[in-house]
């Protein structure tokens, strides 16, 4: 169960870099929130992280508390171009499969076991990915030329994801 918890923070790892620079681009997904999810900083049982955290999914850690999620997506602030970051994305344009397909309804990952879409909030060009075990934020860095560009916060360097073609 290790192996493949850690297969799947990997992957998810590998997800989140994205990076626009369209300022102040407003469309109908902008939403204005009343209140905003505190979040604590919840982060993947890899590479010296912190520790997973417990979820109705996920009842391994019954000592750690569950984590909030929204009901649904939140978009709001855009700083982004939405139409060039949502698509299909992989890390390995030759690979079989997508990484992942990030819509205005949810981030959706690709072989995900079991209930695959994740709702998010995206705040300017801020993404935080609500997994139901863990959160995982980023910063979207640029979303031209069919690459789209995210500086996890657990990883120095920005990873960048292509539209899958196939």
């Amino acid at each position: 169960m290790q192996e493949k918890l850690n297969y799947i923070l990997i992957t998810t790892l590998i997800l989140i870099s994205i990076s626009c620079k369209n300022e102040n681009k407003k469309d109908d997904l902008n939403l204005e929130a009343e209140t905003e999810l505190k979040i604590d900083s919840t982060e993947a049982n890899l590479n010296n992280k912190k520790s997973l955290t417990s979820s109705e999914y996920n009842t391994d850690y019954s000592e750690i508390e569950n984590i909030e999620r929204p009901e649904k997506t939140i978009i709001r602030n855009l700083a982004i171009d939405t139409t060039k970051a949502f698509g299909i994305w992989t890390q390995d344009p030759n690979g079989p499969h997508a990484d992942f397909w990030l819509t205005k309804k949810s981030f959706y990952v690709v072989d995900y076991d079991g209930d695959a879409e994740m709702p998010y909030i995206l705040d300017k060009n801020e993404i935080t990915i609500f997994y139901k075990d863990f959160v995982q934020k980023g910063r979207i860095t640029s979303t031209e030329n069919d690459t789209l560009k995210i500086k996890w916060s657990d990883n120095e360097h920005v990873t960048e994801y292509r539209k899958f073609e196939n």
